[in-house]
């Protein structure tokens, strides 16, 4: 099953808030303050938590909680070229290196602690590979 991710910048002139998560019925959606994420970064940061749903899901109800894994992000005024975003997603801990326009140190900071106090009730899921043939 995979899972629905939003990623919702809110109207500017609201009231500032911290970056959080809600949980929907089929996925979650990120909420973020005007001031902590670009618009590219709303898609970008869509496509990026998207990815990383495949390689998680929730652990069953009846499961015990998992431990905290590390989550964080390093913002860099400078990429390589076409990269928005690079992730090092691993069983322990998930780090995000992104360009620094597309979200603020502030909500980077905070999006990602929310990520890791969720982390203990998220497994894993093995890597799955489809290899297609070429017509030769």
């Amino acid at each position: 099953m995979l899972l629905t991710i939003e990623v919702k910048r809110h109207a500017q002139g609201e009231a500032y808030f911290d970056p959080w998560i809600e949980d929907l019925e089929d996925g979650c959606r990120f909420h973020f303050h005007w001031d902590d994420i670009s618009d590219e970064g709303t898609e970008v940061l869509r496509e990026v938590f998207t990815e990383q749903a495949k390689r998680w899901r929730p652990r069953a109800v009846d499961a015990p909680p998992g431990r905290r894994i590390s989550i964080t992000m390093e913002r860099r005024a400078v990429m390589s070229y076409g990269v928005a975003v690079a992730v090092d997603d691993r069983a322990d801990y998930i780090h995000y290196t992104a360009r620094a326009d597309l979200i603020s140190e502030r909500g980077a900071r905070s999006i990602t602690r929310h990520q890791s106090e969720r982390s203990p009730y998220w497994e894993r899921t093995p890597a799955q590979y489809q290899v297609q043939l070429r017509a030769v």
